[in-house]
């Protein structure tokens, strides 16, 4: 794979948009190299590309389109087993502290508003060394088989890495599937576990929401169940149904986006909310990205996610967790800090 290798740091020094992605449970990974330096934007799913599109959907999106690109696949046999940078936290010591009282500010909130929900959430910054995508990338794919795992690269956006659990949406033929996924705990070597009324609510938010936005059309619901994803567990219901044709890219696209997974409810509330109070710019984090087109659309929500800015030999750790009336802060903490394991166990 040394060439592959070669084209992923030509593309980055000459500042050229690509791509690397597998999908969930899948053995072919992609690679779409963009063949020049034009900054191309999304025209409602008509042109085949690939899209990575912020939090904020008031905020551009970046798309590659695939009529100008290099196209290809490839595989990856080899897996790097040791830490590829020396990893040392940049944060303050009182992070914790600030976190614990962004969470109780966001449940003093929800208790005196119409909120039910808002997912806040942290930014942890870890020194790097020699941080080579490459075997970053590699190590993603093996620890993470069920993930959407991807290495995405923008002049606009810098160098993001990452494996989302979480499906936004797949339209094929009219058809589509979205996944309700939220609530966390920790994977501790069993399956048997149970969950608070807390988790049980916050993921059926979630749920209710995504089937508000087709309540005129005929969907179907699953039972909830529980996933495992890396050292997590979380609730997920799959919600399916057919598209009138009416429907276009983009209006869809806004009624789902941000999920009540990513942002809380009711939606602009807990959105405003976040950007107030948050003390950091999420960026692409908890945006979305995949593949979308006239034909077909396969799209993920950017969680389990970094950031990385070798010039500033600094990884960027994106993490959070959905915040209720019932929440208990110091548990917030903890649950990021769990999620926080998933980067790091690649680094």
């Amino acid at each position: 794979m040394k060439n592959l290798q070669h084209k992923i740091k030509e593309s980055i020094a000459s500042n050229i948009p690509f791509v690397l992605y597998r999908k969930p449970n899948d053995k072919i990974n992609h690679s779409i190299f963009q063949n020049d330096l034009e900054i191309y934007e999304v025209y409602d799913g008509q042109e085949k590309g690939f899209v990575f599109a912020p939090f904020d959907n008031k905020e551009t999106s970046l798309f590659i389109p695939f009529s100008k690109a290099e196209v290809s696949t490839f595989k990856i046999n080899e897996f790097v087993k040791k830490p590829t940078i020396k990893r040392a936290s940049l944060n303050s010591y009182n992070e914790r502290e600030a976190h614990i009282e962004l969470v109780q500010n966001g449940i003093n909130f929800i208790k005196n508003s119409e909120a039910k929900k808002i997912v806040l959430s942290r930014k942890e910054v870890l020194k790097n060394t020699d941080f080579d995508c490459y075997k970053v990338y590699a190590n993603l794919l093996n620890a993470y088989p069920t993930a959407f795992v991807y290495c995405w690269f923008h002049p606009i956006s810098g160098l993001w890495m990452g494996a989302t659990p979480e499906r936004l949406l797949s339209i094929c033929s009219n058809e589509f599937r979205v996944m309700a996924l939220a609530s966390t705990q920790e994977y501790k070597g069993s399956m048997d576990v149970a969950w608070g009324d807390k988790e049980l609510q916050e993921h059926q938010f979630v749920v209710d929401y995504i089937a508000s936005k087709f309540e005129n059309q005929q969907i179907i619901i699953s039972d909830t169940y529980m996933v495992r994803a890396g050292n997590l567990l979380h609730l997920r219901a799959d919600i399916s149904g057919v598209l009138p044709n009416s429907n276009s890219f983009n209006s869809l696209i806004e009624s789902l986006h941000p999920t009540p997974a990513t942002c809380g409810l009711p939606k602009e509330v807990a959105k405003k909310f976040i950007l107030e109070n948050e003390p950091y710019d999420r960026d692409y984090y908890t945006g979305y990205l995949g593949e979308i087109g006239k034909e077909s659309t396969d799209l993920f929500v950017n969680l389990r996610c970094m950031k990385v800015e070798s010039h500033k030999n600094k990884v960027s750790l994106f993490i959070g967790g959905g915040i209720t009336k019932d929440s208990i802060p110091e548990n917030e903490w903890l649950e990021t800090v769990a999620k926080a394991k998933v980067m790091k166990r690649v680094l």
